[in-house]
């Protein structure tokens, strides 16, 4: 008698362990998650100049207590590339992501952003952001000639200026233009100005003109410059010789 309770007692405790075995593996299994912790989710960068490059680095750890994995990175534009060495970090490993900004273009205040993409449950999109203040240290005035309406076969002339923050003196090369009806001189170069004459001689114009000013220069941030020109004939002298 006592020996069958001996054997019920066991059983019974083999049962007990067996639960608490299970339970145990259950809570680990399910319990275990990933989680992502950002030290900063913003960069700002300050001010830079038109041109140039900046590197934003985001810190972060797996804080959670199973295997974090990095799905995807995209930015918002172009302008901002971003590059991570691994995807997949174990529990309490950092990692840094790299954005490299570029600011060719672009001028004024920037506000970029970047999704990382995660196996984090609380966190399946993180948002983080780039900005700062892009300063353009150079100027085309006016950016582009327009001409307007035309109702009198002529030359049409105007002046564009150039100055620049940049350099002490601005050098200009390889000046071409399209069509051949456009040409363009330059009159007046001073340091850190340039002043350029533009023609058009409308008299092969039917309709309406578009040509294009291509020329180098030492601006750092405006190694080639384009300036477009417009030109259009009046409704009522289209067709005209």
């Amino acid at each position: 008698m006592n020996r069958l309770r001996q054997k019920g007692i066991t059983k019974t405790r083999f049962c007990h362990l067996c639960m608490l075995v299970a339970i145990f593996v259950s809570v680990s299994f399910f319990g275990a998650k990933p989680h992502i912790v950002f030290n900063t989710k913003k960069f700002d960068f300050g001010e830079i100049i038109a041109g140039d490059s900046v590197i934003c680095l985001f810190y972060f750890r797996n804080a959670g207590d199973s295997l974090l994995k990095i799905y995807d990175i995209r930015s918002t534009c172009s302008c901002a590339v971003s590059d991570l060495e691994k995807r997949s970090f174990e529990p309490g490993e950092k990692g840094t992501i790299k954005v490299i900004f570029y600011s060719t273009g672009r001028k004024g205040n920037i506000a970029k952003s970047i999704f990382v993409s995660t196996n984090d449950k609380e966190n399946r999109v993180n948002r983080l952001s780039i900005a700062g203040f892009v300063k353009k240290t150079w100027k085309c005035e006016p950016e582009k000639v327009d001409f307007g309406e035309i109702g009198e076969r002529r030359i049409l002339v105007d002046t564009v200026t150039i100055t620049t923050e940049s350099v002490d003196s601005i050098q200009i090369d390889s000046v071409t233009t399209e069509p051949e009806k456009l040409h363009v001189e330059i009159i007046s170069h001073k340091g850190d100005t340039v002043r350029l004459k533009v023609r058009v001689a409308t008299s092969k114009i039917t309709w309406r003109f578009i040509g294009v000013i291509r020329f180098y220069s030492n601006i750092p941030e405006a190694r080639k410059i384009i300036i477009p020109v417009y030109a259009r004939v009046k409704e009522e002298d289209v067709g005209k010789n």
